[in-house]
């Protein structure tokens, strides 16, 4: 049976695969993101609380401690959570930011807060019941608060595999990993998937955005030459027109919880 996956041990791999030295990957992601959540910001009230789980590094804790949020950043790996701590005390920001050693499952029974904004960005694919544990999420938004998710394309992985010539993975349906090992999701979803759960989650779609329409399929060597202001515009623009969007990497779901 899969196990949700902690990035203990894992770190570091991961700051340097997406955020070192201004990697376009996570670049895109954070600008996508932001983007998103800035047009929202326009229509919140002045006094707002968010939680951002499964934070990671703190990049985006930071960022809505810096559009003058107050943010609790939870994040299981105790790994992690130390280079988050890192980056709070180093900013202006240290009293806006409470941190939190928890997960979504472990934080029932440890924090009874309800909040304007839930931030759940790359989670729901590390997680062995991504539906069962977003139900679990959705608890601590406001009626009428916000939820950013952001997930791991299924889509967008077939793709790759069909574009590198592995057939027998798609045809064998070889998709997810086991995760024992590397970066690989264990549970990639589609984005058709997560919609159809809205109904019962009690939640409607606001934005949706792809991340990454296109820079993760250039040619390696090409990649390296792109200038990153043009690829993000370019990223931005293709981020909201068919079939650039679903075949994304990544998606960005702006959801909003019912009364």
């Amino acid at each position: 049976m899969s196990q949700d996956r902690v990035f203990d041990g894992l770190s570091q791999r991961f700051q340097r695969t997406i955020y070192a030295n201004h990697d376009p990957r996570g670049m895109i992601r954070l600008h996508i993101t932001q983007d998103d959540l800035s047009k929202l910001f326009k229509n919140l009230p002045p006094t707002h609380q968010a939680l951002d789980i499964g934070a990671g590094l703190g990049q985006m804790s930071l960022w809505l401690a810096e559009q003058g949020w107050t943010v609790t950043l939870s994040e299981p790996s105790a790994e992690m959570l130390t280079q988050a701590q890192a980056l709070v005390q180093n900013s202006a920001y240290t009293q806006q930011i409470e941190l939190l050693n928890h997960s979504i499952q472990t934080l029932p029974s440890h924090y009874s807060q309800h909040f304007d904004l839930i931030i759940c960005h790359a989670v729901l694919e590390w997680l062995a019941e991504p539906q069962t544990t977003l139900q679990t999420l959705t608890h601590y938004l406001k009626p009428d608060g916000y939820l950013s998710l952001m997930f791991f394309n299924r889509t967008s992985t077939e793709f790759r595999h069909l574009i590198a010539g592995n057939l027998d993975a798609v045809l064998e349906q070889r998709i997810a990993s086991d995760g024992q090992k590397g970066l690989a999701p264990i549970s990639p979803l589609l984005p058709d998937e997560v919609l159809s759960w809205l109904p019962e989650l009690g939640l409607e779609l606001v934005q949706w955005s792809g991340i990454r329409c296109f820079y993760d399929y250039t040619y390696h060597k090409i990649r390296k030459t792109l200038p990153l202001d043009k690829v993000i515009q370019l990223e931005r623009h293709y981020s909201q027109i068919e079939p650039w969007r679903s075949l994304a990497r990544y998606q960005h779901f702006i959801l909003k919880k019912l009364k």
